[in-house]
């Protein structure tokens, strides 16, 4: 794995079950560096690519090894095109979703959890890795809000979904992943905002 730590910039990633609020912390962490005079890149996974957009769409018609593969190339993809030329240039790049989410969705197509980290274990350790989290009942409520659903919000329930993200977050902690568990369910918004921003400025500031 590529320690990322050698590249002028820093490298954060947010994650957590679907419903849980991600967009929204997000906006907020992006809004509050601007204010600080720091070059950021917001990005995302699947990419924005041909082959990102090929897999936004390949889970209703793959799954197993051949949807975890596919996922795990646009992540080479994305590392390679966007986020190391980014970070070489000194920016703050803010990823919407990184290895965690095949950690947790993969395993639930089925797969060891071994087999999933041996296609991805030459990607880059963030500095920082968010991961949120909410009881079940909130994670249900918010996605009862929303108009469609996609194969793994159809058939998987949001108890086995969250219990990944924290074993994924276990898995990535004894592998050098500076992971930061935040409740996103009853916590007020802009305090996890507040402490995100806070870690990303503190980590900055050992760079310059």
């Amino acid at each position: 794995m590529d320690r990322i730590n050698r590249w002028k910039g820093i490298f954060v990633t947010f994650e957590g079950p679907n419903g849980i609020g991600k967009s929204s912390l997000l906006d907020g962490v992006a809004n509050q560096l601007a204010k600080f005079d720091v070059d950021i890149l917001r990005t995302k996974e699947p990419t924005l690519s041909p082959l990102g957009q090929f897999v936004r769409t390949a889970e209703e018609n793959y799954q197993g090894r051949i949807l975890a593969c596919l996922v795990a190339a646009d992540r080479y993809f994305h590392l390679e095109n966007e986020v190391l030329p980014a970070l070489r240039e000194g920016k703050i790049v803010l990823s919407d979703r990184y290895i965690e989410s095949s950690l947790v969705l993969q395993r639930l197509d089925g797969l060891d959890i071994e087999f999933i980290w041996s296609l991805n274990n030459q990607i880059c350790i963030p500095d920082l890795s968010v991961i949120l989290t909410a009881s079940v009942e909130i994670l249900e409520q918010r996605l009862s809000q929303r108009s469609s659903f996609g194969r793994f919000e159809r058939t998987k329930s949001r108890a086995e979904e969250l219990n990944y993200y924290l074993e994924a977050a276990e898995f990535l902690s004894k592998r050098g992943f500076n992971i930061l568990l935040l409740d996103n369910g009853t916590t007020p918004l802009e305090q996890n905002v507040e402490k995100v921003v806070q870690k990303i400025l503190k980590l900055n500031s050992h760079r310059e």
